[in-house]
């Protein structure tokens, strides 16, 4: 079928077809070496998992806003902002009970 396509589109078929096979072998290639950090969102809804982090990402977001808001008597400064999200996640993940928590930035 391909080498159909690059007949009826002459050379400017042949290389979009060129870059879509380059495309198609690198997500092949990242595809090969990721696929032990792949997740099968159809088989966790299935098992009734939740497949969204969008309560974590609210919750980020209002505590960022919260925080950063000028209008607080506790305003944390990006690298505080920066700190106090790795420690909720800590906690979240179970890395603070774990002794396993390493601060950056």
């Amino acid at each position: 079928m391909a080498a159909n396509a690059v007949v009826l589109n002459g050379r400017q078929g042949r290389a979009r077809f060129a870059r879509f096979a380059r495309l198609v072998r690198e997500l092949e290639t990242y595809l090969g070496l990721n696929t032990s950090a792949l997740i099968n969102y159809g088989r966790r809804y299935r098992a009734g998992l939740p497949i969204s982090i969008s309560r974590a990402e609210s919750t980020v977001n209002s505590l960022v806003n919260t925080r950063m808001n000028n209008r607080r008597q506790m305003r944390l400064s990006p690298q505080g902002a920066h700190r106090v999200l790795q420690v909720r996640a800590a906690v979240v993940d179970g890395r603070l009970a774990g002794g396993q928590l390493r601060l950056t930035g």
